[in-house]
């Protein structure tokens, strides 16, 4: 009840909000939020949003992009950068935390802006943004800039996907950052196109922000950094890893087409096919009945293995041993596991998105988007039986998390003469 109540007001909004009264608000907020005018004192402040995972890390492919990032800033920002990264809660606002090394002893003051200050909002934190919005707005007005990272928009375009709540969380924070922010950083080249449309189709949001498409890195790491010990081991997989196994990675949720790789695997088996599938993913949501039927499956726990608790060390090695990573998903911004696949050596069979394409001729295999599951028997089988032949040459990318940093660094620090007033389209 009490997020009922939290998200009546923006329910309501998006339900009866015209295109014109949403560029009327938009307007207003950004002029309402221009910044004082100043130099920085001392090293530039660069306070990032760590709301979402600082709390609890999940493994999601969102999740190792916030980390990794974090990690790349935290040890390749120049000296005059001072990293801070904060966090808010429901009754918190944006506060100092230690990360990293949470023992560390940090001093929670509340974030404040000043000239040259930089808001990295890099944590997908829907919930934090939209309860402390004003807080933003106050640190913009401060002489603070508002960047924030961007990795798709599909609850926009498919928010049959998603739960209501999740929808409407989204738009709310979606809203409010065409009302505040001086920048987005996208991982895809369609990721910033969508979103360039977006705002200008429903916000009448033409200009008077930056974008910038990083490069996402497929390094994963392999826990060594994570040991407390050089004589702890990495925790060893829960299956075999010696025997044949094609891998599919990412939330348990409707766009990702596991159902139909599953009832293609059903076939395969059927015909001999000893090669097991196995799906790494917690269970998202809209699933019922694909956790029903992975639970009921006559080969589950045999050729059909699930985990949705696997953490970073385990999956380095599972990659590392698959004989390929399938991705069926129907939608994504950018699709991390097929990178992280290829940075393993390993080849990959996708849906035929266009997000995907620029990997064609490096190591990934193309179905059609509305196979059948008779086309996907045949399409598996013959990549199955090239990759165990050693017959798809992988090339690995090159694209590093630093690489992401370096780029990030240098377009939210190049604020110099950049005019923040916003140019309205009036339709």
């Amino acid at each position: 009840m009490r997020t009922f109540l939290e998200l009546l007001p923006f329910r309501i909004e998006q339900a009866i909000s015209s295109r014109w009264l949403r560029t009327k608000r938009t307007r207003q907020k950004r002029l309402s939020t221009i910044p004082v005018q100043g130099s920085p004192a001392g090293p530039r402040r660069l306070f990032i949003d760590m709301a979402v995972i600082s709390n609890h890390d999940a493994g999601t492919g969102i999740q190792r992009v916030v980390r990794e990032i974090a990690l790349a800033l935290l040890s390749e920002a120049a000296p005059e950068w001072d990293i801070r990264f904060v966090s808010a809660t429901r009754n918190k606002p944006y506060h100092r935390i230690a990360w990293p090394d949470r023992s560390g002893n940090i001093n929670a003051t509340k974030m404040r802006g000043r000239p040259g200050d930089i808001f990295l909002g890099l944590d997908y934190s829907l919930d934090a943004v939209r309860r402390h919005r004003r807080q933003l707005a106050r640190f913009r007005q401060d002489g603070g800039s508002l960047w924030f990272l961007v990795h798709d928009l599909l609850p926009l375009h498919r928010p049959d996907w998603f739960s209501p709540y999740t929808v409407i969380r989204y738009k709310a924070w979606l809203s409010i950052l065409a009302g505040l922010a001086d920048g987005f950083l996208c991982n895809s080249h369609q990721t910033e196109t969508e979103l360039k449309d977006a705002l200008a189709k429903i916000y009448g949001l033409a200009a008077g922000y930056r974008t910038q498409v990083l490069p996402m890195g497929s390094a994963i790491p392999d826990g060594r950094q994570f040991r407390n010990t050089e004589a702890e081991e990495i925790p060893s997989p829960r299956f075999n890893l010696t025997e044949p196994f094609a891998l599919m990675v990412g939330t348990l949720e409707p766009r990702k087409g596991h159902s139909d790789i599953i009832a293609a695997f059903d076939e395969l088996w059927k015909r001999g096919c000893t090669e097991k599938l196995v799906l790494v993913g917690r269970l998202g949501w809209q699933v019922d009945a694909l956790r029903d039927l992975i639970l009921a499956h006559p080969e589950y726990g045999a050729k059909l293995l699930w985990f949705n608790d696997i953490e970073d060390a385990e999956l380095f090695q599972i990659y590392k041993a698959c004989t390929g990573v399938i991705i069926a998903s129907y939608g994504e911004g950018f699709g991390l596991p097929l990178i992280e696949a290829l940075g393993h050596g390993k080849p990959v069979l996708a849906r035929n998105l266009s997000v995907f394409r620029m990997h064609e001729g490096k190591g990934a295999y193309f179905f059609p988007i509305g196979a059948s599951v008779q086309d996907l028997v045949g399409t598996i089988e013959k990549w199955l039986d090239a990759a165990h032949q050693g017959k798809i040459a992988v090339i690995k990318p090159t694209d590093s998390w630093r690489d992401a940093s370096a780029i990030l660094l240098s377009a939210i620090g190049d604020n110099i003469g950049f005019c923040r007033q916003p140019k309205i389209q009036h339709r």
